[in-house]
C-alpha cells in the first residue's frame, strides 16, 4: 500500500514530489547532496581556507559548462529525505558559510528510485 504524502508548495516539496513519482523509496538512508554556491568562482584562499575548516568532508566540483552547472562545493550527507531534512540542512549550511559569501538553496540525492 502506497501512502499519500502531501509536502509543501515549494521548490523542496516540488523535488520530493518528483521523486515520490518515480517511485522513491523515503524509508531507506541515502546519500543526499548539497550544493554550496558562490557568487564567484573560484573561491578564494581565504574561503578554501575556511570551508576546510567548517566543513572537512565537502569537496570542490568544478564548472561545467556544457550542462551550465556553477562551481560549488559539495556536502554529502546519509539520512533519510525529508522535507524538514532537506530545508533545515541547506539553512544550517547557508549559516555556515554566509559570511564567506556562500549559501545553500539547492540539493540533489543520487540513488535509484522503484523499478
Amino acid at each position: 500500500m502506497t501512502e499519500t504524502i502531501t509536502w509543501p508548495s515549494d521548490t523542496d516539496g516540488d523535488m520530493l514530489r518528483t521523486l515520490g513519482e518515480r517511485d522513491f523509496d523515503f524509508d531507506t538512508v541515502h546519500n543526499i547532496e548539497f550544493y554550496v554556491e558562490f557568487a564567484a568562482w573560484p573561491l578564494s584562499e581565504v574561503q578554501q581556507t575556511e570551508i576546510s575548516k567548517i566543513l572537512p568532508e565537502a569537496s570542490y566540483v568544478e564548472p561545467n559548462e556544457e550542462d551550465e552547472l556553477p562551481g560549488h562545493v559539495l556536502f554529502i550527507v546519509k539520512n533519510k529525505v525529508t522535507h524538514e531534512f532537506v530545508t533545515e540542512e541547506q539553512k544550517r549550511l547557508t549559516s555556515m558559510v554566509a559570511e564567506i559569501g556562500g549559501f545553500c538553496n539547492s540539493w540533489a540525492v543520487c540513488s535509484p528510485c522503484g523499478s
